[in-house]
């Protein structure tokens, strides 16, 4: 995403009021964002699951390979957007119920799992705009944040804040789960 900054400031020329259209470039950014954001929720549940399945917690071999697969298999993270609903499901499987985690780890309305679960929301809706070519959508998240680098760049940050707590919580409930430190 760094570089993708610089492209945005090679093409701008560092200016702003955008001497050049830009929004193509714009889209791209959060379509990037969000598939980074999606990427690392999937890496963070794949590494969950082997947390779990380790051999001295589930020493039979076939059977932690077939909880693996149960795990896995029909993964929202896999299918869908990284979306708050879909993040949620997933982590239900590990017996964890993610949100209430976050909501109480991380209380503050403005830069907490509330303000996390809205920017989410966000982002998947202007993804699907940007990445579907719907007008509509787009127009919408554009008059709720506008698609321009200084957006990207505070999404970026508060989602950047997100994945630390995604992880901190997630190691947490693993360490009581399983009684070792996951990571």
């Amino acid at each position: 995403m760094d570089r993708m900054e610089r492209v945005h400031a090679a093409v701008t020329g560092g200016l702003r009021g955008r001497p050049r259209d830009v929004t193509e470039l714009n889209h791209a950014l959060f379509l990037r964002l969000a598939a980074e954001v999606q990427g690392y929720c999937r890496d963070l549940h794949d590494e969950s699951i082997a947390a779990m399945l380790t051999p001295t917690l589930v020493p039979n071999a076939a059977l932690r390979e077939t909880f693996r697969h149960v795990l896995e298999d029909n993964r929202k993270l896999g299918s869908g957007n990284a979306g708050p609903g879909n993040i949620g499901n997933d982590w239900i499987r590990l017996g964890m119920q993610l949100w209430a985690e976050l909501y109480s780890a991380y209380p503050s309305p403005t830069v907490g799992g509330r303000d996390w679960n809205k920017r989410l929301e966000w982002l998947n809706s202007a993804r699907n705009g940007i990445a579907h070519n719907d007008t509509v959508k787009v127009a919408a998240a554009h008059d709720d944040h506008p698609l321009t680098l200084n957006t990207f760049r505070v999404m970026r940050g508060r989602l950047t804040k997100f994945a630390t707590a995604l992880d901190a919580v997630t190691g947490a409930y693993l360490k009581t789960t399983t009684g070792t430190a996951p990571w």
